[in-house]
Formats: C-alpha cells, sequence, structure tokens
C-alpha cells in the first residue's frame, strides 16, 4: 500500500527525470568538461517546481597532450588570424583578464590592442596558466590535483596528490643534487677562446630542474674549462699609449703608434701593412693641453686717493688661468703705488702711503666677479655661441663664447691630410677694455653642479635674460680631414705579364698587362692615380695557334622541374670541333669522340623536403536530415619528401592557409517557419475581463485587464516558443508567464510593469506586439471625435460586415475621416493631408484595421492627400541701386537714386507682369541719399542795356535762376531758402550826340519787325529807324 501511495504521489507532484548519458569530452587531453542533463517533469495539480539543477559537470581527458601541442586558449586567439578586426589582420595571442579568466581576451601581436573575441572560451580551457581551474559555460572552477570538480587538494612539496609533506620529515639531504646541463658559449668570437661546463640543481624526487640555491648544500663540482675555436680572427690595429704633449699649456700635440697586426693560431703577432686592417684607421695624434697659459690682466689706475700730497692708488690684477695651473706670483704686476697731486698740504707732518712692494700681502679679485656681465634684458644678441674672429666686432662678448679662426691650409699638398683652425673661449672684460682668452670649461660649463644651479636661477627670475653662449653644448672641431687630388709623382705603371689568350685555339691574341702601384711599397691602386705616369710600352703577340679539339658544348641547366620533394633539371650536352673562326664552321660529333665520360645532362635539384602542407580528408555525411546542417572533414598537416609522407603538428603549417574543415548542407528543405500576424490597433473603451491578442497588433488598454497574447507560428513547436520584452529575456513570474501552447500571459496588468514592445521567437522568425495603456482623458478624445464624424455623416455611412479578428463575429466596418490638414505651401504646389481609417467600433472597445480590409469589403476608400495652392510663386526683385551722383540732386545736401524692381517666379530669374506681384509688398525704387556736392544757387545772367533815352535816367534787368552747383543743371525751387540777387536796377543812358548810327548788325530785321517803336530798339538802331 505504501508503494502504491509514493507511486501515485509521484504522478501528482513535479519531480526530476533520469540524467542523460554524458556528452562529448570538450578536449581530447589536458582536462576537459562533460555534462549530463534532466528535465523537470510538470505536473498539472502542482506547482511547485522541481528543487536543484538540470545539469551537472565533470573532468575528462585529464590525461597531459603532447609537448609540442599548442596551448588551448593560444588555439582559440589563432582562430581569429584570418578574421578582420577594426579593418586590418592581426596575429591574436592570449591575453587573461584577472577578473574576468573565462571571456576570450587576445592581444595584437606587436600593438597594445586587447580585444574581447569571444564572451567566454570553451570549455576546458585553463582559468590560469599555473592551476588545473578551468572554464565551463563562462565559470570559472575549482579544479584539484585530483582532478574533480569543486576540489580543493593540491599537491603537497612531495609531489603527493593531498599529501601531507611527510617526505620532508626524512630530510632532503638526498632529494637535490647537481647534473651538467651543457657548456657556456666560446668567450672569443673569433681565434682561441674558453668554453667551460654548466652545472644545475635537478629535484630528484619530480625529476625536474629547480633553482640553483636548494642545491647549496651539496658542493658543486668545479668547472673544467676548455680551449675552444669558430673562426680565425682578421688583422685588427693595434694602438699604443699616447706621448707626452709638445706644449704644456695653449695647445699642443701628442702622439701614439698605430700599427696593423696579424694573430696567428699559436698567438704570435706579426705586422702587415695599414691596407691589410679595416678602415677608419685610429687617429695617431690628437690635440694636447688646450688650457690657456696663465697670464696676468692689470686693470687701469685708480684716481690718486688724496687731493694733495701723497697718497695711494689701486688697480684690479687677476691671473687669467685654467685648473690648477697658476701665474708666477713674481711676476704680477703690483696692485698699489703711491701718488702725488703736487699740491703740499697745510700739516707740516709729512704724509707717506707705503706702496704694495712695502706689504707682504696682496688681495687678489676672482676671475668670476671681473667678468660678470650685466643680464639685461638688451642682452639679447642671436643665442650662437661661436663667433668667427673676423665678426667679433659685430657680437656681444660679454659672456663667454667660442671664436674661430678661418680654417688654415691642409697639410698635404696632394692626398689625404688635415687642416686646422684655432678656436678659443673669449669674454669682453670692462675694465680692461679688452677682449681676453678664458678656458674651455667657461664656455662650455666645468661643474655640472653650478650650471645646474645657474639654469634653476634664470628659470626662477623670468625677467633675467640669460646670456648668450652662456649654456653651450660643445667646443667646435679644430680639426677636420682634406682631400686634395692624388699624389700623381708617387705612382707608376708597372707590367706585370701579359693579358689571357683572345681564344683557346685557332689563333688568338694577348697583349702587355699594367697595373698602378705605388713607388715606395709597391700597393696596387686605381689606374685613375697614374693619369700622369709615363706610358709603358705594349706589346700585342699572337697565342694558341693551333688546331681546336673535340670538345663539349655545355648549355646551362634549366630550371628544376619541383621547387621541393627532388625534382630534375636538364642541360643540352654536345661533343663538336671548331674546324675555323665562325659561328657556322662546327663539326658536329659523336659523344664517344669527346673526352669521357660525358658530362651530365640530367641533375637531381632541390632534394630537400617540402614544408608542411594541409591536407584535406573526405567530407562527412550531413549532420541534418532536412534543413541547413553541416559537414566536417579532417584535416592534417604534412611533410612530403618524394614519396613519403609524414604527418606532424599543425604548427609546421600555416594557419592561415588552413583549409575549412566544416560546410554547410541542406539536403532537403524543411517546412519553412511563418508566425501569423495580425496588423491592427486595438482600443479598449470599457473594462474587460480578459482580452486575446495576436501578436502584430498595436494595442492600447485600461490597467488592471487580464491578457492573453498569441504567437500563431506554423511549422514549429510552440513549446519552444522564446518571449522577449524591449529585447532583453522575459521575466517570468506568477503574474507574468509563458503557456505551454506559447501564449503569453498576463494577470491583472499594471501600466509600470507592463508597457512596451513584446516579441515572440520560433527559431529564427520574430514578431511583435506594443501594448500600452490609456488615460480616461485619451479615451473620451478618442470617443468624441468618433461620435461627432459619425452623426455629422450618418446618411453617407457605406455599410458592410467583417469577421471581427478580436471575436471573430460579423461586425459592421465604418469607414472614419479627419478634417483636412492645412497646404504645407502657399504656392506652388503643396499638399493637404487627412486620416482615413478604416474601423470596426464597439462599446468596449474599437479596432483601426488596413484599409484594404474596407476596399476588399467592397467600401470605396477617399485620398488621404490632395494637392493645393497650385499657382505659382513670385516674388519682387531687386536690382542694386545707383550711385548717389551729383546728376539726380534732390534738395540741398540729398540726391535720388534709383534701382530696377521686377516681378519674377521663385526660384528663378524670369521676369513676368508686375501683376502677378502683389502691390502692396512692391519695395521702393527710389530713396534719396546724402551727397555734400548738391548745393544749389542762383545763377545770374549779364545786365541788359539801360533802357532810357540818351542822357536819360531808366533802369536795366538780368536772368535769374537757380541751379545745382556741381552739375549747372536747374534746381527748380530749391534755392527758396536762399537770399534772392537784385535783378533790376537804375540806370543812366548815354549822353546824347548829334551821330545817329546803328549799334547792332541786325537792325534791319529790327525795322522789318517794326520794334522801332521801342526806346531801346530806337536807340540801338538809330540810323535805320530814322531813315
Amino acid at each position: 500500500m505504501e508503494i502504491i501511495k509514493k507511486v501515485f504521489w509521484s504522478s501528482q507532484a513535479d519531480h526530476w527525470s533520469n540524467w542523460t548519458s554524458w556528452s562529448a569530452c570538450s578536449r581530447t587531453c589536458d582536462g576537459g568538461a562533460t555534462y549530463q542533463l534532466r528535465k523537470c517533469m510538470r505536473s498539472y495539480k502542482s506547482h511547485g517546481g522541481c528543487k536543484g539543477e538540470n545539469i551537472q559537470y565533470a573532468t575528462c581527458n585529464n590525461k597531459p597532450c603532447d609537448p609540442d601541442s599548442q596551448d588551448f586558449r593560444k588555439q582559440q586567439c589563432a582562430a581569429y588570424n584570418d578574421a578582420t578586426y577594426g579593418g586590418r589582420y592581426f596575429r591574436w595571442l592570449p591575453y587573461i583578464d584577472r577578473k574576468n579568466s573565462c571571456i576570450l581576451y587576445c592581444i595584437a601581436k606587436g600593438t597594445r590592442t586587447v580585444a574581447k573575441l569571444s564572451p567566454k572560451v570553451l570549455d576546458g580551457t585553463r582559468c590560469r596558466g599555473d592551476t588545473l581551474d578551468m572554464c565551463i559555460n563562462g565559470k570559472c572552477w575549482d579544479v584539484g590535483c585530483d582532478h574533480k570538480l569543486g576540489s580543493k587538494l593540491k599537491v603537497d612539496s612531495c609531489g603527493v596528490c593531498g599529501g601531507d609533506n611527510s617526505c620532508l620529515k626524512l630530510g632532503l639531504s638526498g632529494r637535490y643534487q647537481w647534473v651538467e646541463t651543457g657548456v657556456s658559449q666560446c668567450s672569443a668570437t673569433c681565434g682561441v677562446g674558453y668554453q667551460e661546463k654548466i652545472y644545475s640543481c635537478r629535484d630528484k624526487l619530480h625529476s625536474r630542474m629547480v633553482k640553483n640555491h636548494k642545491c647549496s648544500s651539496k658542493h658543486k663540482p668545479s668547472s673544467q674549462k676548455k680551449q675552444c675555436f669558430h673562426k680565425r680572427c682578421s688583422p685588427k690595429w693595434r694602438v699604443g699609449p699616447w706621448q707626452e704633449c709638445s706644449k704644456s699649456c695653449g695647445g699642443g700635440i701628442s702622439t701614439r703608434s698605430v700599427v696593423c697586426v696579424d694573430t696567428t693560431l699559436d698567438n704570435r703577432q706579426r705586422i702587415l701593412l695599414h691596407n691589410n686592417c679595416q678602415s677608419p684607421k685610429p687617429t695617431s695624434q690628437k690635440s694636447c693641453n688646450n688650457v690657456i697659459c696663465p697670464k696676468w690682466y692689470a686693470g687701469e689706475w685708480s684716481p690718486c686717493s688724496v687731493t694733495c700730497g701723497w697718497g695711494q692708488q689701486s688697480r684690479d690684477v687677476v691671473c687669467r688661468h685654467e685648473g690648477d695651473t697658476f701665474c708666477a706670483k713674481k711676476l704680477k704686476p703690483p696692485t698699489k703705488k703711491n701718488c702725488t697731486t703736487n699740491f703740499p698740504c697745510l700739516e707740516t707732518e709729512r704724509r707717506y702711503v707705503a706702496a704694495e712692494h712695502d706689504k707682504k700681502q696682496v688681495q687678489e679679485i676672482s676671475l668670476g666677479e671681473l667678468r660678470q656681465a650685466p643680464l639685461t634684458a638688451d642682452n639679447t644678441e642671436d643665442a650662437d655661441s661661436v663667433v668667427h674672429e673676423d665678426d667679433v666686432q659685430n657680437h656681444d662678448m660679454s659672456s663667454p663664447r667660442y671664436v674661430v679662426s678661418s680654417w688654415g691650409t691642409c697639410s698635404v699638398t696632394c692626398g689625404t691630410g688635415v687642416r686646422r683652425r684655432y678656436v678659443r673661449c673669449q669674454v669682453y672684460l670692462v675694465y680692461l677694455q679688452a677682449i681676453v682668452d678664458l678656458a674651455d670649461s667657461e664656455c662650455e660649463g666645468s661643474d655640472v653642479k653650478d650650471i645646474a644651479k645657474l639654469r634653476c636661477i634664470f628659470d626662477e627670475y623670468d625677467n633675467m635674460t640669460k646670456p648668450n653662449g652662456f649654456f653651450s653644448d660643445s667646443k667646435p672641431i679644430e680639426t677636420e680631414p682634406c682631400l686634395e687630388e692624388p699624389c700623381y709623382e708617387d705612382f707608376i705603371f708597372k707590367a706585370v705579364g701579359f693579358t689571357e689568350c683572345t681564344r683557346s685555339c685557332l689563333g688568338g691574341t694577348q697583349e702587355t698587362k699594367l697595373i698602378c702601384v705605388h713607388k715606395t711599397n709597391g700597393t696596387t691602386v686605381p689606374d685613375n692615380h697614374c693619369e700622369k705616369a709615363p706610358l709603358i710600352p705594349i706589346e700585342r703577340k699572337i697565342c694558341n695557334d693551333f688546331s681546336c679539339p673535340q670538345r663539349w658544348r655545355i648549355g646551362d641547366f634549366s630550371e628544376c622541374s619541383a621547387t621541393c620533394g627532388g625534382g630534375v633539371m636538364s642541360r643540352d650536352v654536345e661533343c663538336i670541333q671548331e674546324f675555323s673562326h665562325g659561328v657556322d664552321n662546327i663539326l658536329h660529333l659523336p659523344d664517344f669522340m669527346c673526352e669521357q665520360p660525358v658530362p651530365e645532362r640530367k641533375r637531381s635539384c632541390n632534394t630537400q623536403a617540402c614544408p608542411a602542407s594541409w591536407t584535406t580528408g573526405l567530407w562527412s555525411d550531413c549532420s541534418v536530415t532536412c534543413g541547413t546542417g553541416i559537414q566536417i572533414r579532417p584535416i592534417l598537416c604534412q611533410k612530403h619528401s618524394g614519396d613519403k609522407v609524414t604527418d606532424v603538428s599543425d604548427k609546421h603549417c600555416r594557419p592561415s592557409e588552413r583549409p575549412v574543415d566544416t560546410q554547410p548542407c541542406n539536403n532537403t528543405a524543411c517546412p519553412v517557419v511563418r508566425i501569423k500576424q495580425q496588423k491592427l490597433h486595438f482600443f479598449q473603451l470599457n473594462k474587460m475581463n480578459k482580452i486575446r491578442l495576436v501578436v502584430g497588433t498595436k494595442a492600447f488598454l485600461l490597467p488592471g485587464t487580464n491578457i492573453i497574447v498569441r504567437c500563431p507560428a506554423k511549422g514549429f513547436n510552440k513549446r519552444m516558443i522564446l518571449w522577449y520584452k524591449n529585447g532583453r529575456p522575459l521575466k517570468k513570474g506568477k503574474r507574468v508567464n509563458v503557456s505551454g501552447k506559447g501564449n503569453l500571459r498576463i494577470k491583472r496588468s499594471r501600466p509600470e510593469k507592463d508597457t512596451g514592445n513584446y516579441t515572440c521567437y520560433a527559431d529564427s522568425v520574430s514578431a511583435n506586439i506594443s501594448i500600452q495603456f490609456s488615460n480616461l482623458l485619451d479615451i473620451f478624445q478618442l470617443l468624441s471625435f468618433r461620435e461627432a464624424f459619425l452623426d455629422a455623416n450618418i446618411s453617407d455611412i457605406q455599410t458592410k460586415t467583417f469577421r471581427d479578428p478580436f471575436d471573430h463575429k460579423q461586425k459592421p466596418l465604418k469607414l472614419i475621416q479627419s478634417d483636412w490638414s492645412g497646404c504645407s505651401k502657399t504656392c506652388g504646389g503643396g499638399k493637404q493631408t487627412r486620416n482615413v481609417t478604416c474601423e470596426i467600433i464597439t462599446d468596449d472597445y474599437f479596432e483601426i484595421l488596413p484599409s484594404r480590409v474596407c476596399r476588399n469589403a467592397g467600401i470605396t476608400v477617399p485620398a488621404s492627400s490632395k494637392g493645393c495652392n497650385k499657382t505659382p510663386c513670385v516674388q519682387w526683385t531687386t536690382g542694386n541701386w545707383s550711385k548717389c551722383g551729383t546728376d539726380k540732386c534732390f534738395r540741398d545736401g540729398y540726391a535720388i537714386q534709383s534701382r530696377a524692381v521686377n516681378c519674377t517666379r521663385d526660384g528663378s530669374d524670369r521676369v513676368i507682369e508686375d501683376s502677378y506681384c502683389n502691390p502692396v509688398t512692391r519695395p521702393v525704387n527710389k530713396q534719396e541719399c546724402s551727397n555734400i556736392l548738391c548745393k544749389p544757387l542762383w545763377n545770374t545772367s549779364e545786365w541788359s542795356y539801360c533802357v532810357a533815352g540818351c542822357g536819360e535816367s531808366g533802369f536795366q534787368s538780368r536772368m535769374l535762376t537757380c541751379i545745382w552747383s556741381a552739375s549747372g543743371r536747374s534746381a527748380g525751387r530749391a534755392c527758396a531758402e536762399l537770399p534772392r540777387p537784385v535783378v533790376i536796377k537804375k540806370c543812366n543812358a548815354d549822353p546824347c550826340t548829334e551821330e545817329c548810327r546803328d549799334e547792332y548788325e541786325h537792325c534791319h530785321i529790327v525795322k522789318l519787325v517794326k520794334f522801332c517803336d521801342n526806346l531801346n530798339f530806337k536807340r540801338t538802331c538809330c540810323k535805320t529807324c530814322t531813315s
């Protein structure tokens, strides 16, 4: 009865299935991972679930790999060598991150680029190189020395797994010993050297080498030396010690011997000519004692210390020296002397001041105080510290600077010699009013610490300018090699026999052979050295004047038939005899008539083993019976040598040339996975207990609604459907879960938690549904718009039915239209749009369906867009304003300027009639502009003749006009504000005379037009008018 209860209970409760068999090991050696799986058998009457893990791991294949096999993590990085990274190819090496050792990080060889090439390494990869811990599914597992997961066992000092170091109790005296491990390198790279044996400490317990300090208690065998020889040494330069300098100061010459020496195998040495040693030859002389010679410098005498009687004068005397060599004291000029003004003092007591030679102690002023130059901002000349002696006057010499002379002549007139120049460190001393020599250290800085202190001082006080050349780098060179033309008189031609005969038979020629040699040592030199040497008569003679014997004519070998593994190359070999000069005068003879044996016509070549290459096997069967599977094939690295083929390690073949070992295969097409979607918008208006939706829908729901979303996948197991929310796997719980049929279930929906985009995956196919939540204001606006539209267009509504996707019942379709939007453009053709939706409207919800649903049902769907404001766009365009010239003066100080104003099409310069443009917005085409030259003024004519009889009083007048001063044009009323000149004035006519004559040449016209009654014309044309 108890057994029956247990069986009944197990069938009612959730429980685990049996473990599956162990999977294949992830590695073939050095420790891999294998796993088992089990399933939780769910019961509909129990919801407790199964306790524990559904997978368990173990280690496998723990035997060590071959010593020459590649590191497992290194193999994984090398797999990416043929893939581009950032547009480039890299050779990847393993890189272990301490915190995330199970992520595949690799570093590009030769760079500092570290890349994450995979989120996790392959199972069985060591977490670190010094432990057995391994990565499984991206997690580092502890592995003990017993190769069990989670084990903490370690190997003790005795080499025992889980041991207690019991061997240490017996002592370590016999565990470590010195063993010979080889010999050192030869102490000399050429000639005779020495080698000695190398001893290292070995752990006998583990058969491995350890650090030498563990054998410290053992006596280390004495090192034995033996002679070694690689090659004979080439001749070398042997230099002797430098001789004493020719001068003690001021610059001298020191010499030494330089010879070319050859050392024989028995360590004897012999002197050779210089041309037997490699160039350049070490110098045999050098300058020395370049320190300046000590010298006393005296300043100017000071004024006499008294104004009467005897006084004292003093001056500065300094020793210019370098190092420990000082000036001779006995040669020092006096620093004090007596002086008199030649005016006796009133006191009777005789005044006397002792001169310097009366005292033994004399105070001396240091050179550093005397030569210090003021560090002012004016001292800003070129920082170059080298000055030519001819250009000293143009440079600031208040600070030490190198002064160089011009180069002297070459030491030889022909061949290779040396030329010299003087290089002195000099400074200008103010108190001496002269330039003096200093030690070279004053220009270079003799005390590095003092210079460092001075640099700090100058850096601290920015307003102080560093003296020119104060921190100079090095002294200019004093000597340099010079090359003149060869010394032609030292070389002659020498006859050394005859040249080789031009032919070996049938008569050739040869002539005297000449070489160019040195007269003294007979050294052979290039022929150009004998350009001016006397010529030697050349003798020419006939040679080898006999018939040619039979000989072999041998051609060149052809290229080898194979590059490796053994090939053959061939050549032409023919027995011939020449009987006369000429290409065609040759007899072709059988092989036996020439000297035997016959030269080989074929020769083996490139017999060296070919480099290893990849060899492929046959493809396996496809891994699947339908759909896309894979095929695999073995890839071997092999060496070919003739007919022999040898398998070698993969490291001998190029990784980049490795053939692919997998390829996709497809025997038959598997059923295509499809997900049926409903493309509609669902709006919930009232509370509903449960809503069933299908993927492809965009739903707007009320909070608290129970939601079921179907993912109708065909050709796929619905239990394998996966759900994601906002791109992440769906978190399942009591309120949100997935049913056995792959449906998404949400109980008592909450806006703050359930709003988002949900995606179902069936294999590689996916479909989405958007779930959002509405508030009362949104619902009221949606309902109000639809009720208002339906009430206003109740007579125009076309009634057709359609099967509602929500409850699968036939319901009427309604076409909802919004008002037209404003035109997108005011002219030139715009666009107006409106929303036209095909809907099913109920009391609890309404659905927006695709427009094709209404169109397929026979309902005319109006257009959702139309054109508007198609009249062309026009605009006023203006030209540039004309110049504000004096020819357009308008009023005092102002003129009128104008511009062109046209009506044009928008976007072009085409001019159209002004009536197309808005006259209200037409720009002005004239405007006033300021011009100071626009000044109005009154212009008067000449006065007329006096209108009066002779001897009578009358009047005369003149014309008055307003003009512009600059142009002279009429200015209209612009002169109204100006004072008006007089235009009429009184006058007296000329006195009457008895002579009556005409004063006007056209008086006959005056009489003709009857103007003689006018007093003015009567007087002017007196004779004509009175006749």
